[in-house]
């Protein structure tokens, strides 16, 4: 069967602000400036859970969980880690039996499993929950909706929602699901306005459902889709797009991170991917990285976390993946001084309107200023100024200067200088 899971990777205020980004600087930094791409760090290429895919990955008390998946240990084993590098089981065995293309959803200070194929083959309709990922209570064994996997799960208006998914007797489902307790299941609609589909992704943003891309089976087939769609219901769905700008895919992961949707990865009619795409309305895609550093990969889990995106193992060529990956988004990186890049230095968002998140990693304790300037060189707010720790750091920026006003749109640049070393990044804000 394994096989067969095999075939599941406005505008001119921006381009205003693009033309910004590509100004040289003034003499009083005089580094070199670079725009880079989406820039991703291995946290691990081993974790302490065995490789696998078509696992689930949740955010839940502060922590990223895994659960399932296809692996060669048990398929209902449950882990957690607070940093990415670092895994505790919860349980080898959870009440749950063993299964793969479930979904998880964090939702009532509680941990939920929904579904998927269990090993012998059997599809689902059972949920699960706990509130501390060792042990577990079924909510039902036979939801309303189908038995199915290869669905999507969100929590959204005070309820854990499902769409859409293969079941075992009609195929892949356009059909959608409410509960507010686990247990009793509304049908919000039998057809969606968005074909049927399995292996697609479903995030929450703008106060809305989104549904986007997955594939239609026939057979060994797959039948690939790149539109994507929303809902502030669940009943009635609208169209952002019938092409978004990455190809069409299914296994892919999507998050929502720095108020831009994530498509990250999948499948597509040529192979594997390892592309990441943004956007800010679903309709308009931007592709920040063609080639990420981890391996083209399908059946991956993604989870936003500590201010950055993570992917988490997956299937690639070769057999199945057990590595952490993260990235802080889309950044600038620039090195003035050659000892600079022993310095992490990230800003998120690089266009901004009021607040920017600011993260770094010193390799030892160091005296830091961190501090922003305006394009005449004129520092306009001290962000820093002292001894601090070796480790990960961060902090805040409100777009505003040292008195507590706000600052006029235009260039800034944020720099962290230490000891003989200064890293910068340029910024942009925005109206």
């Amino acid at each position: 069967m394994k096989g067969v899971f095999n075939f599941l990777r406005n505008v001119g205020r921006n381009l205003r602000a693009w033309g910004l980004l590509i100004l040289t600087t003034t003499g009083f930094l005089s580094p070199t400036f670079l725009f880079a791409q989406m820039k991703w760090i291995c946290a691990t290429d081993s974790a302490g859970w065995s490789e696998r895919y078509a696992h689930a990955s949740v955010v839940f008390d502060n922590k990223i969980w895994v659960l399932g998946g296809i692996s060669s240990d048990n398929r209902n084993n449950v882990w957690y880690s607070t940093d990415g590098v670092n895994w505790v089981q919860a349980t080898d065995s959870a009440e749950w039996s063993g299964r793969f293309c479930h979904t998880v959803v964090a939702y009532d200070n509680k941990l939920w499993v929904l579904g998927g194929c269990d090993d012998s083959g059997n599809f689902k309709n059972d949920v699960w929950y706990s509130t501390n990922g060792v042990n577990w209570t079924c909510a039902t064994e036979a939801a309303g909706w189908s038995a199915r996997l290869h669905h999507t799960s969100v929590a959204f208006n005070n309820k854990i929602w499902v769409l859409g998914g293969n079941d075992s007797l009609y195929g892949p489902r356009n059909d959608v699901w409410y509960s507010t307790d686990g247990v009793n299941w509304i049908q919000a609609t039998n057809s969606a306005a968005w074909t049927t589909r399995g292996s697609h992704t479903s995030v929450v943003f703008d106060d809305k459902i989104w549904v986007i891309g997955g594939s239609y089976f026939i057979g060994p087939l797959i039948e690939p889709n790149n539109d994507v769609w929303y809902s502030t219901d669940g009943i009635n769905w609208i169209q952002a797009t019938n092409s978004a700008g990455w190809t069409p895919r299914a296994l892919h992961t999507s998050v929502v991170f720095d108020n831009k949707i994530w498509v990250l990865g999948g499948i597509d009619v040529e192979g594997r991917r390892n592309d990441v795409w943004y956007s800010s309305d679903g309709v308009n895609w931007t592709q920040a990285t063609d080639s990420a550093e981890w391996v083209n990969r399908e059946g991956h889990a993604s989870v936003v976390f500590d201010n950055r995106i993570w992917v988490l193992g997956g299937e690639y060529l070769y057999g199945e993946l057990n590595d952490v990956w993260y990235s802080w988004g889309l950044g600038i990186e620039e090195d003035n001084t050659p000892n600079a890049q022993s310095l992490t230095l990230r800003v998120s968002p690089v266009l901004f309107i009021t607040n920017v998140k600011i993260t770094y990693n010193l390799p030892k304790s160091l005296i830091v200023r961190l501090s922003i300037y305006d394009s005449s060189g004129k520092e306009v707010k001290a962000l820093f100024n002292g001894k601090q720790v070796a480790g990960f750091h961060k902090l805040q920026w409100d777009g505003k200067d040292n008195a507590g006003k706000e600052l006029p749109t235009g260039a800034y640049f944020l720099k962290l200088k230490t000891n003989g070393s200064a890293t910068v990044k340029k910024l942009v804000k925005l109206e």
